[in-house]
């Protein structure tokens, strides 16, 4: 089964991360077309590896980036207790697999 997205923004992010264990978080854009295409993709990632996966506009939500940059989106950053470990940019399976499994995860 799919993994769903729990979305975010600003005023729920850090509160809503503080205590996850590990968790991924999809930043993207409604404009980007990378982000679109990414998205299935890192929903089956996410089920995969039994992880939560959370999604937020990095566009409409500037304060909770992380050091994430519009024009590096899609970009996935994995978050312990909600501090950011690491990030990558990538839309392919097992460039992200990859990855999780060097930040410990999978």
């Amino acid at each position: 089964m799919a993994a769903e997205f729990i979305e975010l923004n600003d005023s729920n992010f850090s509160e809503t991360l503080k205590d996850v264990p590990v968790a991924i978080v999809d930043y993207f854009a409604s404009w980007c077309g990378a982000c679109r295409m990414a998205a299935p993709m890192f929903k089956r990632v996410a089920a995969e590896f039994n992880i939560p996966i959370y999604k937020i506009d990095a566009e409409l939500n500037p304060g909770s980036r992380t050091g994430v940059t519009l024009a590096s989106l899609p970009t996935l950053a994995v978050f312990r207790n909600g501090v950011p470990v690491g990030s990558v940019t990538t839309a392919k399976e097992e460039g992200l697999k990859e990855f999780l499994k060097q930040h410990g995860i999978g």
